[in-house]
């Protein structure tokens, strides 16, 4: 049964630019090449509405210590004060026996950006991670 909900376009490249193409394609395990430009376009259009301060749906990642509860206390107030902007937090202990936090978050980019910031900046914290996943 053919999918009648489907845009087509023709595409041009440059020579060469196809077969990185593939190579991507199959080292990101995408079926096809057009769920690979699917999702090509998609973050491209997520960096263009973060650009322009459109609300958002994001993760922040942190890693630290347990044993230390200063970083725990501090990631704790930091998430209190921003409870508008968390949607749901996750910690899981990790085999290297440090600690995981991922906050899923929604809001304005710049406020976003700025938690995330605030979360890596805790003293403890030894790795983190922002990321954008989907304008809303």
């Amino acid at each position: 049964m053919k999918n009648t909900s489907l845009d087509r376009f023709t595409v041009c490249l440059e020579k060469g630019l196809l077969a990185r193409l593939d190579k991507i394609s199959a080292e990101r395990g995408y079926p096809s090449r057009s769920q690979a430009m699917a999702d090509f376009i998609r973050r491209a259009i997520v960096r263009k509405d973060w650009k322009g301060g459109r609300d958002c749906a994001g993760t922040v990642s942190v890693s630290y210590p347990p044993s230390d509860p200063r970083p725990c206390r501090a990631i704790e107030k930091l998430l209190f004060a921003n409870a508008r902007s968390v949607a749901a937090a996750q910690t899981v202990l990790l085999r290297n026996g440090r600690s995981m936090l991922t906050v899923s978050v929604t809001g304005r980019p710049a406020e976003l950006e700025r938690l995330a910031d605030a979360l890596r900046a805790v003293k403890g914290v030894t790795h983190g991670a922002f990321s954008i996943v989907a304008p809303l």
